[in-house]
């Protein structure tokens, strides 16, 4: 016993200067998503497309998926997303030329299609949030500092309340949500509709053991 408690402590001791060294996290706000909220989905659609896809894309979704789920026809996907450019089975790409954003930016901008998944929609909705100018008048951002990006959404900020901008950063992270798992609604009603069976399934066998063990003596 004496070993295992001495085995423990070295390894508690081991851990915490790594602790130590990584330093404080960054406390997040809360996104508070909705994904059954449509008309957030369809603003941060929008606002992706108007102030994201000049450098992102989000290939991993087609143009028809995002119609479907968000409660948009074809036609009107196409319209709004990608201004008549593009086909309704096409994937949904930025308009930015390879090679343009490492010559600008010093950085090939990512694909955000997992980004949510990845860092959290609470680490988006505040990273969007999150943009200070200094002295000298340059944008930076203290959740990422040095950040390549640019204040993308400092027009929307400027003309915008506090609570107007809050929620354009919720809709986008609500949006990037979506894209980063389209089916999570469907697998969480499909989950309760399993656990219900399997809850069913188990009191017919409950009930059918006490029938074939009633007339038998303990």
């Amino acid at each position: 016993m004496k070993k295992l408690f001495l085995l423990i402590s070295l390894s508690v001791m081991a851990v915490l200067p790594q602790a130590n060294a990584a330093g404080p996290s960054i406390e997040l706000d809360k996104a508070e998503n909705n994904l059954r909220d449509q008309d957030s989905l369809q603003r941060g659609a929008q606002l992706f497309t108007n102030y994201c896809m000049a450098c992102h894309s989000i290939k991993y979704m087609r143009y028809n998926r995002i119609a479907r789920d968000i409660g948009w026809t074809n036609e009107e996907v196409i319209a709004k997303m990608s201004f008549n450019q593009a086909k309704v089975v096409d994937d949904v790409l930025t308009r930015m030329e390879p090679g343009v954003g490492t010559e600008v930016l010093g950085t090939e901008p990512p694909d955000l299609s997992l980004m949510a998944r990845l860092k959290g929609t609470d680490y988006i909705y505040t990273f969007l949030r999150s943009y200070q100018m200094d002295e000298e008048g340059n944008w930076d951002n203290s959740v990422l500092k040095g950040t390549s990006m640019p204040h993308v959404l400092e027009g929307v900020q400027r003309y915008s309340s506090q609570e107007e901008y809050d929620q354009a950063a919720r809709d986008i992270s609500n949006f990037l949500e979506y894209v980063g798992e389209p089916a999570k609604l469907e697998r969480h009603d499909l989950g309760w509709k399993v656990i219900a069976f399997l809850l069913f399934l188990l009191l017919l066998t409950w009930l059918l053991k006490k029938e074939y063990w009633r007339d038998i003596k303990h």
